[in-house]
């Protein structure tokens, strides 16, 4: 009961805080006159180079990041666990050929993937997404399988068989559910390492293009002013690595 209050109250400060980023963004304009202006009162984090509210453009700039990482790794989790089950079930060709193809995208180092993929495919948003879901789905398709796998052997799985279920109904009431917990802990595990790397590509101008504020493209902004206004490069560096490392903190909560 008290581990419950505990995540309702931190659920709850929690969505507080981002009403009042919210609020607080929305007084916030460009001011032309104050270029590179410091963190003060008037403007917490300061302003960039052209004059904007740099808190506004980090919570922007945050929201995009996440929405983006959010979509990769649905993508990634659905496709691969349809797949991955489809392969651990049958265990015929189709298993042998996915494996194959696994192997081979896990052979090569996700962000090279990325970085090829986005090149033949478009150096867009949408083309980051399918670069991206691809670079990473090898991870979620061998994961997957391996686990439906090792469920197939349990007896439990044996009698719903016995008892006539179909294989369908089997993956849907008994398998898929067995497996909520190792998917979120795999979320929660590659969350801000897909984070970085949609942030590292558009730091590289891939995927994501000005005006369209990011993470990366803020960072890649900030570089060039680092000696005369070093708050446009820390605060998106600090606000990167926070996230990667609330994400390893909630994932080793859920792998204990």
């Amino acid at each position: 009961m008290r581990q419950q209050l505990k995540y309702y109250i931190a659920g709850s400060l929690t969505v507080c805080i981002i009403l009042l980023m919210y609020l607080y963004t929305r007084f916030q304009g460009q001011d032309l006159d104050a270029p590179l202006q410091a963190p003060s009162l008037k403007h917490l984090l300061g302003t960039d180079q052209l004059g904007r509210d740099f808190f506004t453009r980090l919570f922007l700039g945050t929201g995009v990041t996440l929405g983006l990482t959010f979509t990769v790794i649905i993508l990634s989790v659905v496709i691969g666990l349809t797949l991955g089950l489809i392969a651990g079930i049958e265990r015929k060709w189709f298993d042998q050929l996915l494996m194959f193809v696994a192997d081979m995208l896990l052979a090569i180092p996700s962000f090279i993937i990325a970085l090829v993929a986005l090149s033949l495919i478009s150096n867009s948003m949408l083309g980051l997404i399918y670069s991206l879901t691809l670079a990473w789905i090898g991870r979620y398709l061998r994961y997957f399988r391996n686990l439906t796998r090792d469920i197939q052997k349990r007896p439990f799985i044996t009698y719903a068989v016995l008892s006539g279920n179909s294989k369908l109904k089997t993956t849907l009431t008994h398998t898929i559910p067995h497996l909520i917990s190792d998917i979120f802990a795999l979320i929660t595990a590659d969350f801000g390492k897909i984070m970085l790397s949609i942030s590292g590509l558009a730091f590289l101008g891939l995927g994501i293009k000005p005006p369209t504020p990011e993470l990366g493209t803020i960072l890649f902004d900030g570089k060039s002013y680092f000696n005369g206004a070093p708050w446009l490069f820390f605060f998106p560096g600090l606000l990167l690595g926070g996230c990667a490392l609330i994400c390893q903190i909630i994932n080793r909560k859920l792998t204990r």
